[in-house]
């Protein structure tokens, strides 16, 4: 699921649109490249659509890529999720090496659990119905203003005790994907479990129709800055508490209230 340097991708080709913050991928024919090649050609977007010195983009991108965040295939679909990662990681601290001084193929390895295959049956689970009737205010909320509900998101990244006293990674996620279908989104998933974190992010990947594009696009434009001026302020703790929670820790606290509404209104569930 996620990607490593020995791993190989699948990729069309890059056309970059940088004067909206925005980036698209065509080309008919799929291009097959080394984990090096897909570095450096996430490293250029990322750091075209920042814009980023690109040294700084490619170090965020390896860093984000050794720690298991990006995934595994680059298709359109995977290379937009990509770009997602790489930008709600940008303002918080991304796992680093190990201080042992071990490759990048140990700390791609280091204690990771690989995510269970699929079980329908956690949509029926007590816990699950009511966690996703908790989140659906909170998906509503993560669309763009101005956006027609359109282009929603959101990144919880939990302390292994909280996610297992939700009902585990994979309940978390299948509440997720309930709520969201329910709100009419078609839905994409990530989440993985490590010895120190969990992290579950669901992504409305419906086309959006022509009349709600601006207000993504301003959107996107205004998260472009933020992460600027999180980049800037990096080593300055003063500039870095004047600017506030990242959008990651506000959607994870989000993600929280909700969890713990959920609990308090059928403890029942989680007995």
């Amino acid at each position: 699921m996620y990607s490593g340097s020995d791993l190989t991708f699948h990729v069309h080709g890059l056309r970059i649109r940088s004067a909206v913050g925005c980036i698209r991928w065509c080309g008919p024919d799929g291009i097959v490249m080394s984990g090096r090649t897909h570095r450096t050609r996430l490293a250029r977007a990322f750091a075209s659509a920042q814009p980023m010195a690109y040294q700084k983009a490619l170090s965020h991108v390896i860093a984000c890529s050794e720690a298991g965040l990006l995934p595994t295939r680059l298709d359109d679909a995977g290379m937009q999720q990509a770009l997602v990662v790489l930008r709600q990681n940008l303002g918080d601290l991304v796992p680093k090496r190990s201080p042992s001084g071990a490759g990048p193929a140990a700390v791609a390895t280091e204690t990771a659990e690989p995510v269970p295959v699929k079980r329908p049956a956690l949509s029926k689970d007590p816990r699950c119905v009511a966690l996703a009737v908790a989140l659906k205010p909170v998906l509503q909320a993560s669309c763009p203003e101005g956006a027609g509900g359109y282009g929603g998101a959101l990144e919880a990244r939990l302390h292994p005790a909280d996610a297992q006293a939700l009902g585990g990674m994979e309940l978390i996620r299948a509440a997720m994907r309930r709520a969201a279908r329910q709100l009419g989104w078609r839905v994409r998933t990530v989440g993985y479990a490590r010895e120190r974190l969990v992290l579950v992010i669901v992504q409305d990947v419906r086309d959006v129709p022509a009349e709600f594009t601006d207000a993504l696009e301003v959107d996107s434009m205004s998260a472009s800055v933020e992460m600027h001026q999180r980049m800037a302020a990096v080593g300055d703790e003063a500039a870095l508490s004047a600017l506030g929670p990242g959008s990651v820790q506000r959607q994870t606290e989000a993600f929280l209230q909700a969890a713990r509404g959920a609990v308090k209104a059928d403890p029942e569930a989680w007995r």
